[in-house]
């Protein structure tokens, strides 16, 4: 199925390929139709005046949306006002898809039409929330909403019999206050199934839809979906030298299915899990929404425990979320132990290492410092509790054990 992509108007003095990702058409509300009449409506979004009633109703019905100059961006932005209309307070109201209207309110509903791209929008990706900007004056006790529903087949809100087609849905309400500044808001869906969507369906209104109060307004602008990128690296320890790196795969997923090549970045925050100013580890160029970026962790990082990866696109519209990972001097060491029945620790009278359920033959021990330096030495003695004097500064330190069946290291820190 295609994506319906528009691009904002307010946007076109930037590069394409910001717009990565899949957004529903005109949703910084810049194109309008009917300008100046009571069927005003921005493209690709309807109201009251354009519903499914017929003639009779939608010349009795009132105007709910104007084309506002109060931009967030750009120059337009969508005002809707609760007014009074012959069956008492109209809810300032509009959708993507199409009003249902009958002269029995109580039936009325939105709804996406499948076989008319005026009153659709196809969505097969799954977005994580949506966010944009509003204001709002509305009259005492009432406040803006807005209704998304991702679903399958027919959708409409109120759902009127359509739950079982639904894949996921958000609702947000504004605060039941003036707020005279442009403000952000965000609202996260709720996956409700497994199934991947078809369209995605909205209703925007000046106030509480079943009790909105005459004089109640709401202006929107900017809406846009988020897409979260997961970083996901195959490694959860890397060994670094002074010379030599350390190569790694740094797996990325996300919601968001690429309308076109894309780069997928990944970035290595500083020992603090700062990304003021990461180190581009690896970027791979892609059309899915999945994949795998080759990496490699720089030589000479420093050692730490507080590293980040996360992986970043140019569209704002990805999110990245980030995982740890912790970055070592390497010290020859396999990064896998020959055997797991040991443990060793610092407490406040020195290291210990425990051998008491090995069953090793002779061995010897070695710990090391974050830079590689040898701070104790000695002889390891299976079968016991072993403490061993450690005079080291605070910080990590690697336990390696040298014995008849291989070689063993464990990490540990000293506080």
């Amino acid at each position: 199925m295609t994506i319906k992509l528009i691009l904002p108007a307010k946007f076109i003095a930037l590069p394409m390929f910001i717009a990565a990702q899949p957004q529903p058409e005109n949703t910084s509300f810049e194109d309008w139709t009917n300008v100046g009449q009571a069927t005003e409506e921005p493209v690709n979004w309807s109201s009251l005046k354009t519903s499914d009633g017929g003639p009779l109703i939608n010349a009795l019905v009132p105007q709910l949306c104007w084309r506002s100059t109060e931009a967030h961006t750009g120059q337009y932005s969508v005002n809707l006002r609760t007014v009074n209309s012959a069956v008492g307070a109209a809810n300032g109201l509009l959708t993507n898809g199409r009003v249902h209207a009958e002269l029995a309110v109580e039936n009325s509903y939105m709804y996406t039409v499948q076989n008319d791209a005026q009153w659709n929008t196809p969505m097969t990706s799954k977005p994580d929330s949506l966010v944009g900007w509003f204001k709002a004056s509305p009259q005492p006790g009432d406040r803006a909403n807005i209704g998304a529903l991702l679903h399958v087949d027919e959708g409409r809100l109120p759902a009127f019999g359509t739950e079982a087609n639904w894949v996921a849905g958000l609702s947000w309400k504004a605060p039941a206050a003036t707020i005279t500044e442009w403000t952000r808001f965000s609202e996260p869906f709720q996956y409700l199934s497994t199934a991947d969507p078809e369209w995605i369906l909205f209703i925007l209104t000046a106030g509480d839809s079943t009790g909105s109060q005459v004089g109640t307004e709401a202006w929107f602008d900017d809406l846009a979906l988020i897409y979260n990128v997961q970083a996901l690296p195959d490694v959860a320890l890397a060994y670094v030298t002074a010379q030599d790196g350390f190569p790694l795969n740094v797996a990325y997923t996300t919601g968001g299915i690429p309308t076109g090549p894309t780069d997928f970045t990944a970035e290595l925050s500083d020992a603090n899990g700062d990304f003021t100013a990461p180190t581009v580890i690896g970027v791979l160029n892609s059309t899915l929404n999945s994949g795998s970026i080759p990496c490699i962790i720089p030589a000479g990082t420093p050692p730490g425990a507080g590293y980040r990866i996360r992986v970043t696109t140019p569209s704002p519209f990805y999110a990245p979320v980030d995982a740890g990972i912790v970055v070592e001097v390497n010290t020859t060491l396999d990064a896998r132990p020959a055997f797991q029945d040991w443990r060793a620790w610092v407490g406040v009278d020195g290291l210990w290492l425990d051998l008491r359920s090995t069953g090793l033959r002779t061995a010897g021990y070695e710990v090391l410092d974050a830079r590689g330096t040898r701070v104790a030495a000695g002889r390891a003695l299976p079968g016991t509790l072993q403490r061993i004097p450690v005079d080291a500064a605070p910080g990590m330190l690697v336990v390696r054990l040298l014995h008849a069946e291989g070689l063993a290291h464990m990490r540990v820190m000293r506080p």
